[in-house]
């Protein structure tokens, strides 16, 4: 993995608090594991509501999780008084998610001054086993000057 500098001397605070209030993560109880400058690995414990049809988990969740380690990876770079948004997301998946768990992991490929580039595995875990499920490329925009805010319909603001 390159090494990358975090312009945000409190990155770890700073994308762990966004996390923390992303509804979406919350709904499906996803957690964050481990955040490094440049890297975020997020994991979702099986629940049946989470699956499809043939009891896998869903593979919008499964890219859902990829793109949120993604974002974070990229967020743990940016400067303060910034935030992030997906521009662009290839996933291939390869193998049904079927396990205890999914652990999603992505690391920053390439970090410009507004896009960054990231690459994302999902892995399908259990039984002693991890199961390479999905991976995908992400491109991620660095919005300077826009604080991290949610809105959970609560105020009349948001981003």
């Amino acid at each position: 993995m390159q090494r990358f500098r975090p312009q945000n001397p409190d990155f770890e605070n700073t994308v762990r608090d966004s996390f923390s209030r992303q509804p979406f993560m919350m709904l499906v109880g996803a957690r964050m594991e481990r955040v490094a400058p440049g890297l975020c690995e997020i994991v979702l414990d099986h629940r049946e509501d989470l699956t499809q049809q043939h009891g896998f988990f869903h593979g919008g969740l499964v890219s859902s999780i990829a793109d949120s380690a993604a974002g974070y990876a990229a967020y743990s770079l940016y400067p303060e008084e910034s935030t992030v948004l997906t521009v662009d997301l290839k996933v291939n998946f390869l193998n049904p998610a079927e396990g205890a768990r999914l652990r999603a992991r992505s690391e920053v490929v390439q970090a410009g001054d507004i896009l960054y580039h990231l690459k994302a595995d999902v892995f399908a875990e259990g039984e002693g086993q991890s199961v390479h499920c999905l991976t995908g490329y992400f491109s991620m925009m660095c919005l300077h000057g826009r604080k991290d805010t949610v809105n959970l319909g609560r105020t009349g603001e948001g981003t």
